[in-house]
């Protein structure tokens, strides 16, 4: 079995702090306008209780990405550790990757106005160090783990709507948030 490496989010250790995400914005150089991990605030209002909570996302470094099946140029592979990266001096910015992935991870750049996407600082990994997404994390909500030996039992692929999982397989998982009384 190939590796698959992905990111494992507990909801409820996440404050919503965006550490993660500033430390790619500044470790990856990006413009502000061009974010690859994003922060969003769910809350979830039931007859059994409320659930506030966060998701911190970025690409999903998925088993069959979509963007790597679509580009015309080549431009995306996939590692032996599963992580899906972009080579930008093949890419025409023909935005096939943009519109084909559900979960919108590729984006356009700005300035040079070719896609661009998180690599799980595979660099970084090659190194034996941690992605800077990670080590900004100062609870440990956001942890990479080797997916083909998670215990899934208590772990989501989702925990918002989003498109089917079928196809693409995304390499993420959640620990759901507690339900609080109201």
């Amino acid at each position: 079995m190939l590796k698959q490496l992905g990111f494992v989010l507990d909801a409820n250790r996440c404050l919503g702090c965006g550490a993660c995400a500033k430390a790619c914005e500044l470790n990856h150089h990006l413009p502000p306008s061009l974010v690859w991990r994003t922060i969003r605030k769910v809350e979830d209002v039931t007859p059994e209780g409320i659930r506030r909570f966060y998701l911190s996302t970025a690409c999903n470094h998925c088993a069959n990405p979509e963007c790597l099946r679509v580009c015309p140029r080549g431009a995306y592979s996939k590692r032996r550790n599963g992580i899906v990266t972009h080579s930008p001096e093949k890419c025409t910015g023909c935005k096939s990757c943009v519109v084909s992935c559900p979960f919108g991870a590729p984006k356009i750049h700005p300035t040079t106005g070719k896609a661009c996407k998180c690599q799980l600082c595979y660099d970084r990994i090659e190194q034996g160090s941690t992605p800077y997404c990670l080590t900004a994390c100062l609870t440990g909500a956001l942890q990479l783990r080797e997916i083909h030996t998670l215990a899934l039992d208590n772990l989501t692929r989702l925990t918002a709507p989003l498109p089917s999982l079928r196809l693409t397989r995304p390499s993420v998982y959640f620990l759901p948030p507690r339900r609080v009384k109201l």
